[in-house]
């Protein structure tokens, strides 16, 4: 990969994640990057690449599946807007479920609070707020790609 896609890449990650970052005044959310390290920020720098990496991925899964490795028609194009919002759900939501099936099994986190928002409710709120942060950051880099591309 040239410098330039990894810049959109990076930034692409930055954006969604201070986006996503106010939702870590929810304590039940706060305490699910309690792990690898003991560090906040850290783990959750750590942790978003890797949802960031895993998402993009998806980005690239959808686009080949739906317009394959020619030219990408305007049917495609909103074939392929319609798989980012559905990666956009389902990456998550999938992240989300391991956390409430592996995490609480190893005592490192529980959904359960004492008072506040529950877990599961904080973390459903999570996924639908990534998939809208997500969704609009990727068809705002989208089109901002497509404008400096057109001929001049």
């Amino acid at each position: 990969m040239v410098p330039t896609e990894l810049t959109v890449l990076s930034a692409f990650a930055a954006v969604v994640l201070f986006a996503w970052s106010p939702l870590l005044a929810v304590e039940r959310l706060r305490a699910l990057f309690a792990w690898p390290t003991r560090t906040l920020l850290a783990n959750y720098l750590v942790i978003g690449a890797v949802v960031a990496v895993v998402q993009v991925a998806s980005y690239f899964g959808v686009v080949l599946l739906v317009a394959g490795t020619g030219s990408v028609t305007g049917g495609e194009a909103a074939g392929i807007v319609a798989g980012v919002v559905a990666a956009n759900l389902l990456v998550p939501g999938a992240a989300a479920v391991a956390c409430l099936r592996l995490l609480p099994a190893r005592d490192v986190w529980s959904p359960d609070s004492r008072s506040g928002l529950d877990g599961r409710i904080a973390l459903a709120v999570g996924v639908g707020w990534y998939a809208v942060v997500a969704s609009a950051t990727f068809l705002a880099f989208a089109l901002g790609i497509m404008f400096a591309n057109l001929p001049t």
